[in-house]
Order: C-alpha cells, then structure tokens, then sequence
C-alpha cells in the first residue's frame, strides 16, 4: 500500500499556510477559514507518519491517532519558523510520542517488536510524494516566488489597507507607502538577526499592508537563506556551547562538594576558563544567527552595498523619530 502523502511544493506551501495561521488574531475570519483546514491535514499526517517513516502497524497507528487528538492544538501552535517544514515537524513530533505511546502500550517491553526506526536524519530529507491536494488560496501565488521576486513584490504593492493596532503602527504603516521606503524597510528586515515570532510576522504584514501568506513566504525564503550560508556554522557552535555548558554544570557541583582547599582552587580556575570559552562562543552564535550581510542585501535588492549601508541607517532613525512623536 503507497503510505505517501505530500509533495515537496505542497509541504512548503502548507507550511506558510501554518505559519500565517498562527500569526493570525482568533477572531479573524482568515484563521476560522484556515482552523478545521489545518486541524483535518494535521490529524490525517499524525496517522501517516507513523505509518511510513517508523513501521508502525495500521492498528497501532490508529491508537496513536486516537491518543494524540487532545494535543493537536498544542501541536498546531507550537509550530515556528525554523529548518523544518511543518510535514518534517510533525514527523519529530511523532518521533518521540510515538516511542512513549509504545512503552505504554507494550509495558516496558522491547520495542523492536513493534516497530522499526529511520534513521534521525530520515524526516528531514526533502520527499517526492503525492498526496490529496487541497484548494488553493488567493495569497499562494507567493509559494512560486524566490526571494528577488518576493522582495520586489513586497516594495511595488501595499494590498488592501490593513488596520493597525496601535497609533504607532499606523504611523509607521503610513509613512512606509512609498516604494523607496518600503525597500530601505525590507533592506532593514533583512538585516535583523533571526529573531521572528509569528506575532512579529502579523505585525509586519500591517506596517507593509501585506498579506500574512506573503511575508512568511519571505521569511522561510530569508531563513533558508540564512541557513545555507551559515547552517553549518551554527550547527557546530551549539554543540559545542551546550558541551561547555554541561561541563561547567558538573564542575559547579564538583566545587561544591569538593573538600580540600587546593582541588577546590583548581575546579574554580577551569571553571573559569570555560566560562571564558563558553562566552566567547555566544558571542560567536549571535554573529553566526545575524542577518543578511549589507553585501548580499544590496544583491537582493538590486543597489549598491553603500547604498544599503544608507539606507538602513537612514530608515531606522526615521521610523524611531516617527514613533517618539505619536
């Protein structure tokens, strides 16, 4: 039987669709359209899932099915912008639950019987795979774009008008009409480290007027970006930050219980010293986790690097002046 269920356009597509939803105000007819769409793909994948990627026998399957219902909105929310796509999210999510639904379900017993594990790696390997399509909304025609075209997109067009929440916002929504502005504005979202919430992509969406589909579709494409320059830098300095840290974890103990004099000095002198390296290596991490260089922003947006320089300085007094007067 083809337990395959999503392609890869439709596992980004869905994805933005996931990241617009949770964006989005409970009260906003976007998210009541968006709910029971994104709860029904959401319970059919946490059937699947355990199906084609751990083995998992149909009746087992449907148990885990049944068992998880309770936390599916849990699940839905806690979905942020990160490496993952929302299909590969999930397949983590089932990782570990399904592991504790098999304890439980087989006491203690050896799991090997019951089912066979991928690899770590599997779920986050881009699959070709068919699944039923589901209809299309009028803001994914951001899914085709690439980062040039989407950044283009966002400068030429503001949409609908937007209502802002807040006087500041519509402040800053009004003076960002214009074009030139609106690409010195994106030149400096550019240039922000990786620190994006979904509320920080709504409220984006109102001081551009743009739709929610359209600005997570350019920050997945910013993150993939991001994550392809500097992924493996990132990758290597965490490890070795969480190394330093439970190293120092055990020597803080080590210290405290250590009765002579001497070995306590010589504990506190590594302890120390690591604190040092473990600092140094933040400081690293924050620089690898920055933004867009003002180089490969000025290629995005089609200027010069000193005029992206400006520009990013320019728009950033501007709006802190604009703020402090509303």
């Amino acid at each position: 039987m083809d337990y395959s269920y999503f392609t890869e356009k439709e596992d980004r597509a869905f994805t933005a669709l996931v990241l617009e939803y949770n964006a989005l105000q409970e009260n906003d007819e976007r998210h009541l359209a968006l709910e029971n769409r994104i709860k029904e793909r959401t319970s059919v994948l946490l059937y699947l899932i355990p199906i084609r990627s751990f083995a998992m026998r149909m009746e087992d399957a449907g148990g885990f099915f049944l068992d998880i219902q309770k936390d599916i909105d849990w699940i839905i929310r806690s979905f942020r912008l990160s490496g993952l796509t929302y299909n590969a999210y999930l397949a983590q999510i089932c990782r570990y639950r399904v592991m504790r639904y098999m304890r439980r379900k087989m006491n203690e017993k050896n799991l090997d019987d019951a089912m066979v594990y991928s690899e770590p790696s599997a779920c986050c390997i881009p699959v070709r795979e068919r699944c039923i399509p589901y209809s299309a909304a009028p803001d994914e025609k951001a899914e085709d774009m690439d980062l040039r075209t989407i950044i283009k997109q966002m400068v030429r067009s503001h949409g609908e008008d937007i209502q802002a929440l807040t006087a500041e916002e519509a402040a800053v929504a009004g003076f960002l009409e214009g074009p030139l502005r609106r690409r010195r504005f994106i030149s400096l979202l550019l240039s922000l480290p990786e620190t994006e919430t979904p509320g920080f992509i709504a409220g984006v969406s109102r001081l551009l007027r743009t739709d929610i589909g359209t600005t997570s579709r350019f920050y997945v494409l910013r993150h993939e970006w991001l994550r392809n320059r500097n992924g493996k830098t990132v990758d290597s300095l965490e490890m070795l930050t969480g190394r330093h840290w439970k190293i120092m974890m055990k020597l803080r103990r080590a210290i405290h219980i250590e009765p002579e004099d001497m070995k306590r000095r010589e504990l506190r002198c590594r302890y120390t010293r690591l604190s040092t390296a473990l600092d140094r290596r933040q400081s690293e991490l924050r620089h690898a986790r920055s933004g867009l260089a003002h180089s490969e922003i000025a290629e995005l947006v089609g200027v010069s690097r000193s005029a992206v320089s400006a520009d990013i300085r320019t728009i950033r007094d501007s709006i802190e002046q604009l703020i402090s007067t509303v």
